[in-house]
């Protein structure tokens, strides 16, 4: 199984292909050498040609996609850096329909908001006269954690190192916001640099941690501890290193852990007292199961709950669930029915927004069909749905013994 995951969903990967084309050789070999021992070399030259045919295709795409993210290191109008937009998502996706590679897309995917971060810094930055301190451009939510899509709604928060006019600072942010705009991206309407809280220099951001765990202000935990889920769009002179440092001391403390723990006990796995699915029973999704509610949500701040306890800063699902195994603090069979859930989940979003319109809101397209379901793929989604639940507990009794 991990080999063929290897392949269907961690195309991205070139180790995993290649164990995977080793695998599927020696099968062959064995499969040939029991039925068609004549006709074994024949087998094989068919087999490494279709393997090359994929790895050719594989490979287009990827020069397809890397060149539209070079042209961002010059582009400059408006109407250029849309249309670079669109081409890359219509590509991306193509590359998903083809390759069923939740992990490839949302990898193209980083490399392009950083570029495109990095393009509209550049651009805003040439709108101000006055010099600017170095700053960082650091991303929350689920473009925090490497999954960033055309329809993600985008967290975004400014941190810079040294003395800076507030004026100053909220012209750097509102020209951002309005170049990624422009761009088409799809910006969080309150968790941007226009809002004061979400900007501020290394020294604000640390008052605001200390803030919040001394006076144990319930929103203002909430708030911050978005920063679990955080990858870094641009970073000048170290900025986004020391950020994460500040960020780590903070919010391994008990009173943040604490908070997020008590809400992901609260979110529901999706499944209910009988076995069924929880569907919505009423609105524009009635009879839809939402994978925002019931998946994403407690999964992801069950992983991040268990990486703050233990010291794992790690980016991504995949690589926290990985780290937390190799310092023994998750055992490999949850891990791996972990991650085997998360790739469940990936593929049912993008997926979904393959057929999306573009401009929609993410809220609405995470919603599943159970009857559009094969019945494999309901079972897998049980199944991962049950991951999940097991996660929570483990969460729970991890904790527990945390001092």
């Amino acid at each position: 199984m991990a080999l063929l995951l290897a392949k269907g969903e961690d195309f991205a990967s070139w180790r995993g292909v290649e164990e995977f084309a080793v695998a599927y050789r020696e099968a062959a070999v064995r499969l040939a050498t029991r039925k068609h021992p004549g006709g074994i070399a024949h087998l094989l030259e068919l087999m490494e040609d279709l393997i090359a045919v994929v790895d050719q295709e594989n490979s287009a795409m990827q020069q397809e996609l890397d060149r539209l993210v070079d042209e961002l290191a010059h582009a400059s109008e408006q109407g250029q850096l849309r249309s670079l937009l669109v081409g890359f998502y219509d590509r991306a996706y193509h590359h998903f329909a083809r390759f069923g590679s939740p992990v490839a897309l949302f990898r193209m995917s980083e490399t392009f908001l950083q570029a495109l971060a990095d393009c509209c810094l550049r651009l805003a930055q040439q709108q101000i006269e006055e010099p600017l301190p170095p700053v960082a451009l650091i991303l929350m939510g689920p473009a925090g954690r490497r999954e960033a899509t055309r329809f993600c709604r985008v967290q975004l928060a400014l941190v810079w190192d040294g003395e800076a006019s507030e004026e100053l600072m909220v012209q750097l942010g509102e020209e951002l916001a309005a170049w990624l705009r422009v761009c088409g991206v799809n910006l969080e309407e309150t968790i941007t640099p226009l809002n004061s809280d979400w900007r501020g220099s290394l020294e604000q951001w640390q008052a605001r941690l200390e803030t919040a765990a001394a006076r144990n202000d319930q929103r203002m935990l909430i708030e911050l501890l978005r920063l679990a889920d955080r990858t870094v769009l641009v970073s000048e002179d170290s900025v986004a290193d020391r950020f994460g440092s500040i960020c780590q001391t903070y919010l391994r403390q008990r009173i943040f852990i604490g908070n997020l723990v008590d809400r992901c006990l609260t979110l529901s796995n999706g499944i209910g007292m009988m076995g069924s699915l929880k569907l919505a029973k009423s609105g524009p999704h009635r009879g839809g199961f939402s994978l925002l509610d019931h998946a994403f949500l407690p999964l992801a701040a069950a992983v991040g709950g268990l990486c703050l306890m233990h010291g794992v800063d790690l980016v991504g699902t995949p690589e926290r669930l990985r780290g937390l195994v190799r310092i023994s603090k998750l055992d490999v069979d949850l891990a791996e029915r972990t991650l085997h859930a998360w790739h469940c989940f990936s593929g049912h979003r993008i997926s979904l927004e393959q057929s999306a319109i573009p401009g929609q809101d993410c809220r609405d397209i995470l919603y599943l069909l159970p009857s559009t379901l094969k019945a494999a793929e309901a079972e897998r989604l049980r199944i991962s749905l049950e991951t999940v639940a097991d996660l929570q507990r483990y969460l729970q009794v991890s904790f527990g013994a945390y001092t």
